[in-house]
């Protein structure tokens, strides 16, 4: 059995000096993309990030705090799980990502989608509207927002509705 080095046989370890400045980070560039029309998982977002759950970067506040209830409520959900092809009223074609499908969750035989927004610009409300025309018997949409956007937003934007302040009791719904 090999005896261990003694203290006078071990390899000298050689001290360097290490620099206290703070450490200098460099833009990194994806090939074949131009910054603004690079999509990061989940959609554009152009500005802060709220977090991340499943690798898909959360959106804003408000999707963070409904992905923590439905975390907590054990609902397995996902995030911006797949980009549709829409057609806008205007017959022009745009992409739309889901915010939150539930898995393995329906409502009257339907996929469960929870859309959020903060205010009324956050809403893509063409583009809801324009993918519940072509894909709305096959989705339920769920939309949580405070109580003065949702008075702003059409009725046949979603199929149930929740306030923030009320958004607890629609999961512990969604979870049943």
């Amino acid at each position: 059995m090999p005896s261990a080095p003694s203290p006078r046989n071990a390899p000298k370890r050689t001290k360097k000096k290490v620099s206290l400045q703070s450490p200098t980070s460099a833009r990194r560039r994806a090939r074949g993309f131009e910054e603004d029309e690079f999509l990061m998982s989940g959609g554009s977002h152009g500005g802060a990030i709220y977090g991340r759950c499943g690798g898909r970067i959360l959106g804003s506040q408000l999707e963070q705090q409904v992905c923590d209830l439905l975390s907590r409520a054990g609902i397995t959900h996902s995030h911006s799980p797949r980009h549709f092809e829409v057609q806008l009223d205007d017959e022009s074609v745009a992409a739309y990502a889901l915010r939150i499908v539930l898995r393995g969750r329906g409502r009257e035989g339907k996929s469960v989608v929870i859309e959020t927004a903060a205010n009324i610009k956050d809403a893509p409300l063409e583009k809801i509207s324009a993918f519940r025309r072509q894909y709305g018997s096959e989705f339920y949409f769920c939309f949580i927002a405070p109580e003065e956007v949702l008075n702003e937003i059409p009725l046949g934007a979603y199929d149930e509705s929740s306030s923030t302040v009320e958004m607890h009791t629609l999961i512990s719904r969604l979870a049943d």
